[in-house]
């Protein structure tokens, strides 16, 4: 009896995993900004996850323990490399969907490239906020830091990317006329 509950236990395990994939690839992709990179990244947190599947004490808290074994993973790499990564505008393939869209797929990539000039930590902040969704304390969890350093760096990512994306907007405004 107690194997079919593991298996049922370790089957809805996995479907809660494969819901949020695609919430952890955006995540990691809008780190690493490398289609390739960011998928190894997920299935290397998804695979860690599932082996640690019995530490999960509160299932309630899976987003932010997959968010913190996705960091993880990102910080290893980084250190593995041992330098900043290069990082690569690589067109996110959904994107091919919306080509008509020309005015949407301009915002996205002003966004993206804003995003991708500020500083991994700022960078981090901003996109478990933004896009992942999450709250200044899960943040905090996350990234192993106080609540009031993730306000903080919220704050300056916001403000830098307002900077740049009016810098742009003014910049194509004069150039177009």
């Amino acid at each position: 009896m107690k194997n079919i509950k593991n298996l049922f236990a370790s089957t809805r395990l996995k479907h809660e995993f494969a819901n949020r994939r695609n919430k952890l690839y955006r995540t990691a992709y809008s780190w690493c900004h490398n289609t390739s990179l960011a998928d190894d990244l997920v299935q290397e947190t998804i695979l860690k996850a599932m082996k640690k599947a019995d530490s999960l004490r509160n299932q309630a808290t899976l987003d932010t323990w997959l968010y913190r074994i996705l960091l993880n993973n990102w910080h290893d790499y980084l250190r593995v490399q041992g330098r900043n990564v290069e990082l690569y505008d690589v067109g996110d393939e959904s994107q091919a969907e919306h080509a008509d869209n020309y005015q949407q797929s301009q915002i996205v990539g002003r966004v993206r490239s804003s995003v991708e000039r500020l500083p991994m930590s700022l960078r981090e902040v901003v996109t478990l906020a933004d896009f992942a969704g999450f709250s200044y304390a899960e943040i905090a969890e996350n990234v192993d830091i106080p609540i009031g350093t993730v306000m903080s760096r919220l704050y300056r990512a916001r403000q830098k990317l307002k900077g740049q994306l009016l810098d742009l907007s003014g910049r194509e405004s004069c150039q177009s006329s």
